[in-house]
């Protein structure tokens, strides 16, 4: 079962909902405080009344009101830029060093590289017609929670998470999916959109977990290299935006994930989208 979260202080994760409730049927399965659980076969939407980015264990809870554990969670939320770029966006959770926007310091999430990768290029599938940047996100900010989970998001400004049709289109992406099993890699360096990694994703059949941002590395010490591989299930590989990464700190980073078991590799180590 996936886990579906919306957030009544979110305005675009509401439009969110909205989609759902247009673009598949649901069965009313119980009360998440004031609000009716949403059950179909795949899926379980909860409505929360707080921000998610502060609503730590929403997997815990669920397991409680649901009486299953999910398989991942995924967090219908709104996107914030300065640039004010409409944009379409997924993105795993967590903290590399404080956290100033939920979750818990220096503690990471698990990923779910498959359903976030597949889910992102539904989304390009689905968004085609708008005119929307569709992209990964490095990793960032909270909840904190054990199950694996990611952000699906529309952006940048008021405009973005009140148009319906970019609400429809990342809701009849994220129902489209059924992932498959692919090569599932680490994503380094880059900013905090990641265009190497998203570009990747959409040229290469693997799969990516977290996604760290160049900002991250020169925090990165040996316990964030553990945890970063801990957090990303089925890790096989780390692949480095080599250009944007100074040639001693990626030495650097390449020697750490070799030394638990993860290459370092090329585009063209990668199998092609079929």
């Amino acid at each position: 079962m996936w886990l579906l979260v919306a957030s009544i202080a979110d305005e675009a994760s509401l439009g969110q909902r909205d989609a759902l409730m247009r673009l598949a049927t649901w069965t009313e399965a119980g009360r998440f405080g004031s609000e009716p659980i949403l059950r179909n076969e795949r899926f379980a939407l909860l409505t929360i009344p707080d921000l998610h980015l502060y609503h730590d264990n929403i997997d815990r809870e669920a397991e409680i009101a649901l009486g299953q554990r999910p398989d991942v969670v995924v967090f219908l939320s709104k996107h914030r830029s300065e640039s004010k770029t409409p944009s379409l966006a997924v993105h795993p959770l967590g903290n590399f060093t404080e956290a100033q926007f939920g979750g818990q310091p220096r503690r990471l999430v698990p990923s779910a590289p498959q359903v976030m990768t597949d889910t992102l290029r539904a989304i390009r599938r689905e968004a085609r017609v708008l005119s929307y940047a569709v992209t990964f996100e490095a990793t960032h900010h909270g909840p904190y929670l054990e199950t694996p989970a990611f952000f699906i998001e529309a952006g940048s400004t008021e405009t973005e998470w009140r148009d319906f049709r970019a609400s429809e289109a990342l809701m009849r992406a994220l129902l489209s999916v059924y992932p498959r099993a692919v090569r599932i890699g680490i994503g380094i360096g880059g900013g905090h959109y990641a265009p190497r990694i998203t570009d990747l994703a959409f040229a290469r059949d693997i799969a990516f977990g977290h996604v760290v941002p160049g900002y991250a590395l020169d925090t990165m010490e040996d316990a964030m290299f553990d945890e970063v591989v801990a957090k990303t299930p089925g890790a096989e590989f780390v692949y480095l935006h080599r250009k944007a990464i100074d040639k001693g700190v990626a030495r650097r980073i390449e020697a750490a994930f070799v030394a638990r078991g993860l290459p370092s590799v090329h585009e063209e180590d990668l199998p092609a989208l079929p």
